[in-house]
């Protein structure tokens, strides 16, 4: 069996490295994005309140008026620069060729021991998949043809499919499977977190919100349009949950790990060789953004 090997990322194909670094960088480009044009606009909101009140001075007039426009152009700047969108393609690149590594390396799915190429069997899955991606506008930024195909297995991922089945099986169930097992349980605690503290700030601006309008009605604050601009505080907060979906996402992660953790303990105990290869498809396909995306729209 060998020495016992560890495989990290910098095991994995360098265009996975290459995608992640890039579908982080565009992650954090959109999220900055969109909370720059949810704060600008609130200042822009607040501005105009005040200016009903200062008749006296056109300052505030000004300021709400730029800050208007600035939120439209950081929109247009946006839509411009599809960071998402990139993001997304990225994202779901740089998560196939992890999962065809993963494949390949423990003879998972099409994988099997008995294929008789497996290295052309990774670069014909690989390349098909990339085209799909490229359609929705996935950049390759591999420079020359020994990137390609086969070119992206690594020296790690040969020495690990040339291991015993026993050795695989207890590579993958623990850098794999307990590694994604720990990854969902964290990120299902803190959307619920996240969920929770969002809310909860969107309630408290909604009941003052209320109590403004009352009190306007009854003549305590004048004529100042509190309601309002709290109401705008509290779209904002809405608006922020539905950019980050922290409700869905608790669901799907947190019935990701059920499922994955159910199907780590059958792969570790009851599942054969002979199965072996069709267990790894379904601990693949339960980790994957597809099914994520799918368990996210029910959890919406």
């Amino acid at each position: 069996m060998g020495p016992s090997t560890t495989i990290g990322d910098a095991d994995l194909p360098p265009l996975y490295l290459d995608n992640d670094r890039r579908a982080l960088a565009r992650q954090g480009e959109s999220v900055r994005a969109v909370r720059l044009q949810l704060t600008v606009l609130l200042l822009a909101t607040a501005s105009a309140t005040l200016a009903e009140h200062v008749r006296q001075s056109h300052i505030p007039s000004a300021i709400a008026a730029v800050l208007y426009g600035l939120t439209t152009a950081v929109g247009l700047h946006t839509a411009r620069r599809r960071a998402r969108a990139h993001w997304q393609a990225h994202r779901a690149a740089a998560e196939t060729l992890k999962s065809l590594a993963w494949q390949y390396m423990v003879h998972g799915g099409p994988f099997h021991s008995e294929v008789a190429n497996p290295e052309a069997l990774f670069a014909e899955r690989l390349e098909e998949r990339l085209r799909e991606l490229r359609k929705v506008g996935w950049e390759d930024s591999r420079g020359g043809t020994a990137d390609l195909g086969a070119g992206q297995i690594t020296p790690s991922m040969r020495v690990v499919r040339a291991k015993s089945f026993q050795a695989r099986r207890d590579i993958y169930l623990r850098d794999r499977v307990l590694e994604q097992l720990i990854w969902y349980g964290n990120r299902a605690s803190q959307s619920h977190r996240a969920s929770v503290r969002w809310s909860s700030v969107t309630a408290v601006l909604t009941l003052l919100a209320l109590l403004a309008a009352v009190l306007r009605a009854f003549g305590a604050i004048g004529s100042w349009d509190l309601a309002g601009l709290l109401s705008a505080g509290a779209a904002a907060g809405v608006a922020w949950q539905e950019v980050r979906r922290h409700r869905p996402l608790t669901y799907a992660h947190s019935l990701i790990e059920q499922d994955l953790d159910t199907l780590r303990v059958a792969m570790g105990t009851t599942v054969t060789e002979e199965g072996w290869a069709d267990a790894v498809a379904e601990a693949e396909r339960l980790v994957s953004p597809q099914h994520t995306d799918w368990l996210v729209r029910f959890g919406s």
